[in-house]
């Protein structure tokens, strides 16, 4: 497991650890249903991390990524990415449809369909739980699905920014079932006063 900086106080962290969790638990229902097992989404780190370091988390600014990601608006705008080391997003492909490993390094309709829906299930929900908590209006749009390295995708990311900021959210998560577990990342990007007033809403409720 990486090792997440951050600069949340206690309180900070403490409640968007519950949102995460509120909001993961009905994600991981859904996923159960596409499964047809048990699945559990779990957080083993959760911090604000630098800009600089994010590519580091991930593997590497070169490492092969495959990401849902979609935009919101509202008080606040953004964008937010649910990030997979490619091996793990094939090997959650392979789980939900229920079909034994392939070595496939290529997206097909139905794996982007699969993965899109995964990303909306977790990001949606992060999203809905977190405008219920602060108050704020914040409106997801549809995801899309991208393969290429962390760096390029974090790249785009920013672009779609109006300023560059210079640290973002990042929760590192984990899909279980009883066999085995896929690691993923969600991270969120905004420029640095919405983050600012986010966390200072976060901090007086």
């Amino acid at each position: 497991m990486s090792q997440l900086s951050g600069g949340l106080t206690s309180k900070q962290k403490e409640l968007l650890e519950r949102i995460f969790k509120l909001s993961t638990d009905s994600a991981a229902v859904a996923l159960s249903e596409m499964t047809e097992k048990p699945v559990f989404l779990e957080s083993p780190r959760l911090g604000v991390v630098s800009l600089d370091s994010i590519t580091n988390t991930a593997g590497g600014a070169e490492s092969s990524v495959i990401s849902a990601y979609l935009i919101f608006s509202g008080e606040i705008n953004g964008n937010m990415l649910l990030v997979f080391p490619e091996q793990s997003a094939f090997k959650l492909i392979n789980e939900i449809l229920r079909q034994d490993d392939t070595s496939s390094e290529d997206l097909d309709k139905m794996a982007i369909s699969v993965l899109g829906e995964v990303g909306n299930l977790v990001s949606s929900y992060f999203l809905s739980t977190l405008s219920d908590y602060t108050g704020m209006d914040l409106r997801p749009s549809s995801p899309m699905v991208v393969q290429d390295m962390i760096g390029a995708i974090i790249s785009s990311a920013i672009l779609m920014l109006e300023r560059t900021p210079e640290e973002i959210l990042c929760i590192e998560t984990e899909i279980a079932d009883e066999n085995s577990k896929i690691e993923g990342y969600l991270m969120l990007f905004t420029d640095e006063d919405s983050l600012d007033k986010l966390l200072q809403i976060i901090e007086v409720r």
